[in-house]
């Protein structure tokens, strides 16, 4: 049986996924609507769906741009905001930078605080340069 040749985008969602999990109870693609009163925690990884900053040329990588990962607390039962358990995550997802994976290059993190969310958790996003190997068109 013929093997099913994966998109690059697949490839860029599951090494970034690959390099944050087991930090947060769960992790997505984009921010669900709703995750379940039982996770405390996740991350959402965003990627933007327009691209610019193509580079041509002899260089090893073909697009960069800025991606984000949004971590999500759960906040206290009296709706304030948990903050050792919001810093604790955020320095954890920090800490997998570089990421140098077969695919992508993620570098240059910058914490954007992001306060009180409408469904009870907080959010800190961590907005990062996201760069696309040429060659990995190539691989399965």
């Amino acid at each position: 049986m013929a093997e099913t040749k994966k998109s690059l985008l697949y490839h860029i969602y599951n090494e970034l996924s690959s390099a944050v999990k087991g930090i947060g109870n769960k992790t997505f693609f984009g921010r669900p609507e709703p995750v379940g009163t039982d996770v405390a925690n996740f991350i959402a990884i965003e990627i933007p769906t327009e691209i610019r900053g193509r580079i041509k040329g002899s260089y090893d990588m073909a697009v960069d741009c800025y991606a984000t990962f949004s971590v999500y607390c759960k906040a206290k039962t009296d709706r304030t905001l948990n903050i050792n358990s919001q810093s604790d995550l955020t320095q954890k997802v920090l800490d997998v930078f570089p990421i140098n994976a077969k695919h992508i290059v993620a570098t240059k993190p910058t914490v954007l605080m992001g306060g009180y969310d409408e469904t009870g958790y907080q959010v800190t996003q961590i907005a990062f340069k996201l760069r696309t190997r040429i060659n990995a068109r190539d691989i399965k």
